[in-house]
C-alpha cells in the first residue's frame, strides 16, 4: 500500500479500534513513566534553586534530562504502536526499547536539539533584521502596528521552518529502535529525510490532523486525550512509518488484496 493521508489515517484507525485496549495500556504506563520523569526534574530543579512553575523557561537541567531520559524514553511508545501495527503482541518492555540504543538516541537527540536551536537563533535574526529595515525606512519612529506586523511575520516564518524540519525528521529516532532497522544516527537523520521528501504534504496533513486531535482532546477536560487522543495518535504515526517503509510483513496490506487471498 502506498503512502497517502487516507492510508495513514485508515490504518491508524483500524489498529486503535482492534487493539486498543493494549493501545490504551501502553499509553497510560507511557504516561505514568513521563509524569515521573516531571517529578524527578521538578525535585532536580527543587535542589538546585532554580524555578519549578509551568510555564516558565527551560532550565539548563530540563534540557538535559530531556536529552538523556526523555527523548530516549518517549520513542518507545511509538515502537509499542508500531508492533501492533504489524500484527505483533508487543510486551510492556517494549516501552523502555529506546534504552537498548541509548547512546545512538542522546547523539539523536543533542541534534534534534542544535537543529531546532539554530532554527530559533535564524528567526531572532530575521525579526531583528526586519526591525532594522523598517526602523530604517520610518525613522525609527515604529508603532504597535509596525511591531505587531513584524512579530506576526516572524512567527509565520518560524512556524513554517519548524513544521517543515519536523516532518522530514519525524522518523529519526523511530528508524534507530526499530528492530528491522536499528540505524545509527547520521543513518537515521538521512533515512527519515529521504522517505518523508516524496511525501511531504500528506504527511504534513496527518501532522496538522494529530495536532487538531491533541487539542480538542485537551479542551475536553484532558480525560479524552489520555483515553482517545494520544492511542490514536501513536497509532497514526506508526502506520505512517509503516506504509512508508513499505512493509509487506506488517498488517499494512491492501483491503483489496486480502479480499482476493481470503
Amino acid at each position: 500500500m502506498h503512502f497517502s493521508f487516507e492510508a495513514a489515517f485508515g490504518t491508524g484507525w483500524k489498529t486503535f479500534k482492534s487493539k486498543y485496549g493494549t493501545l490504551l495500556g501502553g499509553t497510560l504506563i507511557f504516561i505514568l513513566v513521563t509524569i515521573g520523569i516531571s517529578i524527578v526534574q521538578n525535585v532536580i530543579n527543587g535542589e538546585m534553586g532554580l524555578s519549578t512553575e509551568v510555564g516558565t523557561h527551560q532550565t539548563f537541567s530540563d534540557l538535559l534530562i530531556t536529552v538523556f531520559v526523555t527523548n530516549v524514553f518517549s520513542v518507545g511508545i511509538v515502537l509499542f504502536a508500531l508492533a501492533l501495527v504489524r500484527g505483533e503482541s508487543p510486551p510492556i518492555s517494549t516501552l523502555f526499547h529506546g534504552f537498548k540504543r541509548y547512546w545512538p538516541l542522546v547523539g539523536i537527540g543533542v541534534l534534534t536539539t542544535l537543529i531546532f536551536g539554530a532554527i530559533i537563533m535564524l528567526t531572532s535574526l530575521i525579526a531583528g533584521f526586519q526591525v532594522l529595515l523598517t526602523g530604517a525606512q520610518t525613522g525609527f519612529d515604529m508603532n504597535a502596528v509596525h511591531l505587531g506586523g513584524i512579530a506576526l511575520i516572524t512567527v509565520l516564518i518560524g512556524v513554517c521552518i519548524v513544521a517543515f524540519f519536523f516532518v522530514r525528521l519525524m522518523f529519526v529516532g523511530l528508524l534507530c529502535v526499530d528492530p528491522k532497522r536499528q540505524l545509527g544516527v547520521m543513518d537515521s537523520f538521512a533515512t527519515s529525510w529521504k522517505i518523508t521528501g516524496p511525501v511531504f504534504w500528506p504527511l504534513l496533513g496527518v501532522c496538522i490532523v494529530m495536532l487538531l486531535i491533541m487539542i480538542a482532546s485537551m479542551l475536553l477536560l484532558v480525560l479524552p486525550l489520555f483515553f482517545v487522543g494520544l492511542p490514536l495518535m501513536m497509532a497514526v504515526l506508526a502506520s505512517a512509518y509503516a506504509l512508508l517503509m513499505d512493509e509487506p510483513e506488517s498488517a499494512v496490506e491492501e483491503p483489496e488484496a486480502a479480499e482476493i487471498q481470503a
